[in-house]
């Protein structure tokens, strides 16, 4: 997932995140194809196109390796959609653990096992305080269905708050690795930019 947010100072890990309960006002907020409405069933069912991806034999004894690793990793290490890097490698324990989970649509849960999804869901969070966003999604992205951010973008509209939604026609998740300066995906992406630059100037 990738949110750029602009703000007034330093912000917290989580306003740069969610941009909502945040001590740093965020000023805006550039939202790509993030992943978001964790109530919905999607969260929380088997992807069954991912699931048929994956060998079914990564063990969970060999997934808790993720929580041994000293310093906690900070970086991904592999793209949804099979851009650089390269495609997963399930011998790393971090990759099997997400593909895995994904695939069996145990993610959120493993995750997040409070189930308390106030504290990370931003469509759950929407009030007329929120901040300015801007919201660029492919119609074909089946890791975070453009149908998420249909829903928090219908949430900034009741209450009021500036905002936008883009459908990038026929790109799926995580596009921007592989879009062509100057391509149609390129001038409608840059959409977002433009918005932000207009917050900044304001």
């Amino acid at each position: 997932m990738t949110l750029l947010c602009f703000a007034r100072a330093y912000a917290n890990l989580r306003s740069s995140i969610q941009g909502f309960d945040v001590k740093v006002p965020v000023l805006g907020i550039l939202d790509f194809y993030g992943a978001k409405n964790f109530t919905d069933p999607f969260w929380h069912s088997p992807a069954e196109k991912m699931a048929a991806k994956f060998p079914g034999d990564v063990t969970e004894e060999f997934m808790n390796r993720v929580y041994d690793e000293k310093p906690v990793p900070i970086r991904g290490g592999v793209s949804l959609e099979g851009q650089a890097p390269g495609p997963p490698d399930l011998r790393d324990p971090r990759q099997a653990y997400a593909m895995t989970n994904i695939a069996q649509g145990t993610l959120v849960k493993n995750c997040f096992p409070s189930g308390d999804l106030k504290k990370i869901d931003p469509v759950l969070n929407v009030t007329p305080a929120f901040p300015p966003t801007f919201i660029v999604h492919g119609d074909a992205d089946e890791m975070v269905p453009l149908a998420m951010s249909k829903e928090m973008y219908k949430r900034l509209q009741d209450a009021g708050v500036q905002c936008n939604l883009v459908e990038v026609p026929g790109e799926p998740h995580t596009f921007v690795g592989k879009m062509v300066k100057g391509s149609h995906t390129w001038n409608l992406q840059r959409e977002g930019f433009d918005f932000l630059q207009r917050l900044i100037e304001g």
